[in-house]
């Protein structure tokens, strides 16, 4: 089922981007217990703009156009760090740091638990491994080879699973969210 896949991508590559990731999920409370500021500033900075734009009510497909973009946006940009090298590395652990800052601040050791036990966020993690597997095999290629026409060949190569497996995941979890969102505020609606 998934061949094309392991064909493609090795299964190391996505094992460190996911070590990476939940390294940056274990590290976060203690940035933000021991007030780390400079560490703090660009997932608060994110928090306060979700919290800006999702306090508004909008319609169920808006709601899923602006999740898929975003979260389609950033992780193909870690797609796309490989051509940087040690990007993904960066990528994969601050975005797992970036989420749990976040979590943690709202509900502390309750928002990771929350966080992990979230479906939305079994999709949105491999999706995210994935990206940044794909993004390491990039950069490992051009540091092994030397040659950036391998690494946009490659590129080329991994694009179509990329479409295949992190675009699907991502669709499926923004679909899930926005329903989720949506029925939450109609349920809070019948409640008031």
């Amino acid at each position: 089922m998934f061949t094309d896949l392991f064909e493609n991508l090795h299964f190391t590559y996505i094992f460190c981007t996911a070590v990476l990731f939940i390294a940056g999920i274990y590290f976060a409370p203690t940035i933000v217990d021991k007030n780390i500021r400079w560490m703090l500033r660009y997932p608060r900075w994110v928090a306060s703009l979700m919290e800006r734009y999702f306090s508004v009510r909008w319609g169920f497909f808006f709601l899923f156009l602006i999740i898929f973009i975003l979260n389609n946006m950033s992780l193909f940009l870690g797609f796309l760090s490989g051509f940087l090298i040690v990007l993904p590395l960066f990528f994969a652990f601050f975005t797992g740091f970036n989420v749990a800052v976040i979590s943690y601040d709202l509900m502390g050791w309750k928002g990771i638990w929350h966080m992990l036990m979230n479906p939305i966020a079994w999709l949105e993690f491999p999706a995210a491994w994935l990206s940044f597997g794909m993004g390491m095999k990039i950069g490992v290629t051009i540091l092994t080879s030397g040659n950036f026409t391998q690494a946009v060949s490659l590129f080329n190569t991994l694009l179509p699973i990329y479409g295949k497996y992190v675009l699907v995941l991502l669709l499926i979890a923004a679909l899930l969210e926005s329903g989720l969102i949506v029925l939450a505020e109609k349920h809070k609606d019948d409640i008031s």
